[in-house]
């Protein structure tokens, strides 16, 4: 999502944007960020327990079953919609899987104590350090989210009111890449111009769904918002196990679409999909099993 510019197009209005804005601005000088040791000690803290938690899990698991991972990644401190995202996708996996893994960053204005740690480079490097190893010792499937605010190859990191390093796409192939490459993967981007990564990230065992086409904006931040649009579409009634991915996405973009038409914006966002045929074929049963799916071969790629 690209922060909004005019009332009929964008997903906050002038009024709302402003009242956020005088808001931010007050606390924002109080806020933890990563520019506080107090609140460096308190993300790293928070998220050693999680990447410890994760590994006992993965430890005490059949050595011969795929064990399912979640990282969600609410990058963008200026909406709750994004922190929701992430927290409604691992509620609806979790309906899937029950051992499921899970891993949470979350960039919120917190004054006093974080509740998840900092969805930064930094962190994500070390979780992906983190899978790369476990994906050597296990058989991984992984679901990636990332929601944010974006642009053109940018996924946003914004902490307290203050930009940080944002994720582009090389990056994040570099960091995929580093996982065994058996490993299964579903990578969610929830942000505007997030289609501008996709082609970027395809791979043998990928799928990649994102909200919006690489010259397209997506819509859902407001501040208030429960969740992006996007994020809120995929997981309809059609977000259930008997259900093969290619309809879930379809589905997923006709709604956005009569969303959007419902709104009367005139530039659909246009969601994408990245994926070899034979993957798309799984139902969300099959592919958030306990057994290993088998190995597929690149075939033509929705768009």
């Amino acid at each position: 999502m690209s922060i909004p510019q005019s009332k009929s197009l964008h997903c906050l209005n002038l009024g709302r944007w402003f009242l956020f804005t005088l808001a931010a601005a007050t606390i924002s000088g109080c806020a933890l960020t990563p520019h506080k040791p107090q609140a460096r000690e308190q993300s790293a803290a928070l998220l050693s327990a999680q990447l410890a938690a994760a590994e006992t899990q993965l430890k005490n698991s059949p050595a011969d079953s795929t064990q399912h991972i979640y990282v969600g990644s609410a990058q963008h401190s200026q909406s709750l919609a994004f922190q929701q995202d992430v927290l409604s996708v691992q509620q609806k996996l979790q309906t899937l899987n029950t051992e499921m893994v899970s891993i949470l960053m979350s960039n919120q204005m917190e004054t006093q104590q974080l509740k998840y740690p900092f969805a930064t480079i930094p962190n994500l490097q070390l979780v992906f350090d983190k899978l790369a190893t476990w994906s050597k010792q296990h058989t991984l499937s992984l679901t990636l989210l990332i929601t944010t605010h974006g642009a053109p190859d940018i996924l946003s990191v914004n902490i307290g009111n203050s930009y940080f390093q944002p994720v582009r796409s090389e990056q994040l192939k570099s960091w995929l890449n580093k996982l065994h490459p058996r490993t299964q993967m579903t990578i969610i981007l929830s942000a505007c111009h997030s289609g501008s990564f996709a082609d970027t990230l395809i791979g043998e065992n990928r799928i990649v769904l994102t909200a919006a086409a690489a010259d397209r904006k997506s819509f859902g931040c407001a501040y208030q918002d429960k969740n992006t649009w996007f994020i809120a579409q995929l997981l309809g009634p059609h977000f259930k196990p008997e259900n093969t991915w290619s309809q879930v996405f379809v589905a997923t973009r006709d709604g956005v679409e009569l969303q959007e038409k419902a709104q009367k914006i005139s530039l659909y966002s246009n969601p994408q999909m990245r994926s070899p045929e034979a993957l798309n074929r799984n139902t969300l049963a099959q592919w958030y099993s306990r057994r290993p799916s088998p190995k597929s071969h690149l075939s033509p790629l929705h768009q």
